[in-house]
């Protein structure tokens, strides 16, 4: 595993769901009734799907403009990826490297003190020689567990020991320039 390749990935463990925004329709015509007023509305709905484009987009009050596309975000094990990095042959991506195998090599990194919960904000990805299938590694640090991917987990329990999450916060602060975000 030494020699393995190892791409680090900070991932967006919780998606944050779009939240609607509420609008009311505005009237027309200040003091018409609004049963007119929706027929009025109704007519002019009709008259734009009837000729598209003859009524500009938002000149009928209420009408809901188009959303657009959002581009899809890159994903890793269905999680969004923030930032990546592939660890190289310099001297501190090699620290880093050992650092992560001596974590995950040990079966006393692991203890059974984990949350009931999963929201990756590491995900570790090795590619060993001879061997294109990849190793593929999430780290949830507000769950205090890691799961792995494409292997059997080789230990009874998943948990960090309070030294490993420890290790794990120095490697992402190491990694990213930053402390772990909550909910990573």
């Amino acid at each position: 595993m030494d020699k393995a390749q190892i791409t680090v990935l900070r991932l967006q463990g919780q998606e944050l769901a779009p939240t609607p925004t509420a609008t009311t329709a505005p009237t027309l015509i200040p003091g018409i009734p609004p049963e007119l007023q929706q027929m009025g509305q109704a007519a002019l709905q009709g008259l734009q799907q009837a000729l598209p484009g003859l009524i500009p987009p938002n000149l009928i009050p209420g009408q809901t403009a188009a959303t657009p596309a959002l581009p899809a975000q890159p994903r890793f094990k269905n999680f969004v990826i923030l930032q990546q990095r592939q660890l190289t042959t310099s001297d501190a991506d090699e620290e880093l490297k050992d650092q992560i195998l001596d974590v995950f090599g040990d079966e006393d990194s692991f203890t059974a003190d984990r949350g009931n919960c999963f929201y990756p904000g590491l995900g570790i990805s090795i590619i060993r020689p001879n061997n294109p299938t990849p190793v593929d590694l999430l780290v949830s640090f507000s769950c205090n567990q890691a799961m792995g991917d494409g292997f059997r987990w080789p230990y009874a329990v998943n948990g960090f020991s309070q030294e490993t999450h420890q290790k794990l916060s120095e490697i992402y602060q190491q990694l990213w320039g930053q402390a772990v975000p909550p909910g990573a």
